[in-house]
């Protein structure tokens, strides 16, 4: 299936809510849109990263159309906001080793590769410290695509024989596959 990045968000959005608390709020992350009101979490996918080279499958019929296929990796950047974010976060990393969860998320063509560490990013909000956490996840994805390179249809291969003096003895022009 070709990326759609559209419905990845909405697969990982769907696997945070289901995985913090009830009823509190989670967004993807833009610089310009308003905040909610504390605890929230936000989602925001940081980068995409091709792993290694495509593999190229050779058209397996006679459409000339190859099959290419390719590792692609992304890091999602959640932040918690509020009350006790360590726990949120906590929580929904943990969710990555449930079976189920696991099981949605390869269903959407997302697959789990790696955690790093919950970390603490409070910040000073006025005259108040807010709390927050930070956790980046690196999941993985295959880009599986189609390109038509064509196919040959009708080759010409022309035979010359010749004798020690250089005098033609055969010549035959053969076209494979006979018309």
């Amino acid at each position: 299936m070709v990326l759609n990045f559209n419905s990845i968000k909405v697969s990982l959005y769907d696997w945070a809510t289901q995985n913090i608390p009830s009823g509190m709020p989670a967004i993807y992350l833009f610089n310009n849109a308003p905040r909610p009101t504390v605890d929230y979490i936000t989602l925001y996918i940081t980068s995409c990263v091709q792993v290694g080279w495509d593999y190229v499958q050779d058209p397996l019929d006679d459409t000339g159309i190859a099959e290419q296929v390719g590792d692609r990796e992304f890091t999602l950047q959640i932040q918690a906001y509020g009350g006790d974010p360590f726990t949120v976060l906590n929580n929904l990393r943990t969710s990555l080793q449930k079976q189920t969860v696991l099981d949605n998320l390869r269903a959407s063509g997302i697959v789990f590769c790696n955690w790093f560490p919950i970390n603490d990013v409070t910040e000073l909000i006025d005259s108040r410290f807010e709390q927050r956490g930070s956790l980046d996840i690196v999941f993985r994805m295959a880009d599986v695509y189609t390109d038509e390179i064509g196919v040959i249809n009708t080759v010409e291969v022309e035979e010359i024989y010749k004798d020690p003096q250089g005098n033609i003895v055969f010549d035959e022009i053969i076209t494979i596959p006979e018309a």
